[in-house]
């Protein structure tokens, strides 16, 4: 790799060196707002679920704050370190209409299905665009407004932010092998990164855990092998089966390779269609988030002290953000 040319993403830096918001599509599902229990109404058409795991990560709307307060305390040690010019870009807001379950049980918004089917909104336009050419794909793919862009860092800066000199594979031996100082200045143990990260959450150096993380993930994973959410997905299935289409459940839907291309087909759309209407007449995704409600809870539990400390990195970092 050629550090400078590499990316840091600011996202990643505000809340510690690691995932970037890797439990919001746990599934490989679709859109939107997924729907849930403690049920609010979202954008006029699914409504939202909360999960166990949602006290001990960021929300999206959460980790845009985060990512802005973090992106300044970055901006201020890498100022204090000798690099006048560094600018952390402003990040935008996240969208209101994200969820923390958004694309979890995947498509549930009938209205959605009916336009794009198991696109959402946002993909369909910009798969449209690059079918249209190089000039609307182009535009397509340009940040959204509330992206952040990403610096390129130099060996020096790349020091300075992380503390190392190499790939963070080899995280433990890089920070032993990197230097100390840069331009005869002391850097902060873990770099700016970690500087921020410990400012925010008052002495801790990890704000997005992995623990989290990977409960977060793991409890979809069991989700869908339990018995209930697999007698769910039998129903589901008659059920489309009742409707010419033959899946065996809802994943299998949304990942039919006949939907993996750029424009939307009227098979996809009224498959798509079905699927939420199935959805709904064996309440699957009621079914779906119970369960792993249950089972996510039970891991929390397992790890309960950990996860203690997990919890108050957070509600400290966001009362310094609020």
């Amino acid at each position: 790799m050629n550090k400078k040319r590499t990316r840091i993403s600011l996202l990643a830096m505000a809340v510690a060196s690691g995932a970037v918001m890797a439990g919001y599509a746990a599934s490989a599902g679709t859109d939107a707002d997924a729907a849930g229990g403690d049920a609010t109404a979202i954008a006029g058409s699914a409504k939202v679920r909360t999960l166990p795991i949602e006290q001990y990560l960021p929300t999206p709307a959460e980790f845009a704050k985060l990512s802005q307060a973090g992106g300044k305390l970055q901006q201020k040690c890498m100022q204090g370190l000798g690099f006048a010019s560094f600018q952390a870009p402003e990040q935008g807001p996240a969208d209101p209409r994200e969820t923390f379950t958004d694309l979890r049980y995947g498509t549930v918004d009938a209205a959605q299905a009916a336009r794009t089917g198991y696109k959402p909104a946002f993909v369909a336009a910009r798969q449209t665009a690059k079918a249209g050419g190089p000039a609307a794909a182009a535009a397509a793919d340009a940040p959204a407004p509330s992206a952040a862009v990403e610096p390129v860092l130099n060996d020096a800066e790349w020091l300075a932010m992380t503390g190392t000199t190499k790939e963070a594979g080899d995280l433990a031996k890089a920070k032993q092998a990197a230097p100390s100082q840069v331009q005869g200045k002391d850097i902060p143990p873990g770099g700016c990164i970690a500087e921020s990260t410990r400012t925010l959450t008052g002495g801790g150096e990890q704000l997005y855990a992995d623990l989290a993380q990977d409960i977060n993930g793991q409890s979809y994973k069991e989700s869908v092998k339990d018995s209930r959410v697999t007698k769910a997905f039998a129903a589901w299935s008659a059920c489309m089966k009742g409707k010419g289409y033959s899946y065996k459940d809802p994943m299998q839907a949304n990942d039919d390779p006949k939907f993996a291309v750029p424009t939307v087909s009227a098979e996809e759309i009224a498959v798509a269609t079905a699927d939420v209407a199935c959805k709904n007449e064996t309440k699957l995704v009621d079914v779906w988030h119970g369960a792993e409600a249950q089972i996510q809870q039970k891991m929390i539990n397992a790890k309960a002290k950990e996860m203690d400390a997990i919890k108050k990195a957070k509600q400290t970092a966001l009362a310094h953000v609020q």
